[in-house]
């Protein structure tokens, strides 16, 4: 079974913000002149990159923002491999909040909030064992 985590940052995050971020994970990346995908280090979760050319709401359920997204980040990932990865991304999103100001909600495929960056910080809603 495959599942799908999804990362969704406000507008205004460039690219090269989740660049730096990626780069300093040492992560795969597809090398074009735009990053549309890769490989988190260690899991090997394949990760896709979608700019929203104009922004668009929050799609996590339950999650109310005043914000909208300007770049959505998708984690594909099978089932067994959920808890490695999931260690991938909460290491992703620990260093993207430190590196950049933006906000951000993670969910398991649009229905549960695993995360959330404000105003007041990273606030880890599911924690890993």
């Amino acid at each position: 079974m495959s599942l799908v985590m999804v990362l969704e940052i406000e507008s205004g995050v460039r690219l090269d913000d989740v660049a730096q971020t990626l780069v300093s994970l040492e992560a795969t990346i597809d090398r074009n002149p735009f990053i549309r995908g890769g490989l988190l280090p260690g899991s090997k979760c394949a990760f896709g990159l979608k700019v929203h050319p104009l922004p668009v709401p929050v799609r996590a359920q339950d999650v109310q923002v005043d914000w909208k997204v300007g770049v959505s980040m998708t984690f594909h990932f099978r089932a067994a491999t959920m808890q490695e990865c999931l260690r991938d991304i909460y290491a992703l999103i620990e260093l993207f909040a430190t590196q950049h100001r933006h906000r951000f909600v993670l969910s398991l495929q649009y229905e549960r909030v695993y995360a959330i960056r404000d105003e007041s910080g990273l606030d880890l809603v599911w924690k890993l064992p």
